[in-house]
């Protein structure tokens, strides 16, 4: 399981273990935040899900993973159907990278 990069810099070692611990939780919930991407019937619940998915990943140093759900929600917002298609494959990859342990992407 990859553990991201994060703004980490003087915590506590009790306070670090508890991040990464946050960390693998929020990576073990990848696979239900891509479901809710993938299977979203409107435009509005689609939307929400990549900005959860934004924030939470920048939040947890997950910098790519982030980059890549803004790239999508503000494609969405803009009708740009196309762009949008290849950004959810480009961010599909990398949900399946960071789960399969590959360290993330700036």
């Amino acid at each position: 399981m990859a553990v991201a990069a994060s703004p980490t810099e003087g915590f506590s070692p009790e306070t670090l273990s508890k991040f990464k611990l946050l960390q693998q939780r929020f990576v073990l919930g990848l696979p239900a935040r891509w479901m809710d991407i993938s299977a979203a019937t409107h435009p509005a619940a689609r939307q929400d899900a990549l900005h959860r998915l934004a924030g939470g990943a920048g939040s947890y140093g997950f910098e790519r993973l982030s980059q890549l759900a803004h790239q999508a929600e503000n494609q969405l917002m803009s009708g740009d159907s196309a762009e949008l298609a290849e950004t959810l494959v480009l961010l599909k990859s990398a949900l399946e990278s960071t789960l399969a342990g590959a360290p993330p992407g700036p």
